[in-house]
């Protein structure tokens, strides 16, 4: 089965959730994919609650964002790499644009459900049950959540 992973599982996976890791250890030996709106996602999600700071705070200090971007890479990246990355066209964007009109989805989810839908993907693994219900149920995709 091929399943997009959502940001939300592999952030609340860093934080030790077991719903999260056991989501992960499920669909293990899957075809996974992600694409970079996830990774901007957890990458920014991290550095911020590793590094305690707000997004002004960041963005005033390279070195920390250096510092705990280095983190990110040694300890999540490589979560992040058993899925393969999926890019992103212009025709997802038009698409996510429809999604965010018709099911009323913030721009990055809207994205996510697009990329499934023009890759053909079967399935969404998310924690966001909510968010994505009717949109998933329309579109086709199956929904992981429990």
């Amino acid at each position: 089965m091929r399943i997009f992973v959502d940001s939300n599982v592999f952030i609340e996976y860093s934080k030790g959730d077991h719903k999260a890791a056991e989501l992960l250890e499920r669909v293990i030996g899957e075809e996974l994919y992600i694409n970079g709106v996830v990774y901007s996602e957890v990458a920014y999600i991290f550095i911020r609650a590793a590094s305690g700071r707000n997004y002004f705070q960041l963005k005033k200090d390279k070195k920390l964002i250096s510092n705990f971007g280095s983190r990110f890479i040694e300890l999540l990246f490589p979560v992040l790499r058993l899925a393969e990355f999926l890019k992103i066209n212009e025709n997802i964007i038009s698409m996510a644009n429809d999604f965010i009109v018709e099911y009323g989805l913030l721009p990055n989810d809207a994205l996510i459900l697009a990329t499934c839908k023009y890759y053909r993907i079967d399935a969404l693994l998310t924690l966001d049950e909510e968010d994505f219900r009717e949109a998933c149920g329309k579109e086709g995709i199956h929904l992981i959540c429990r």
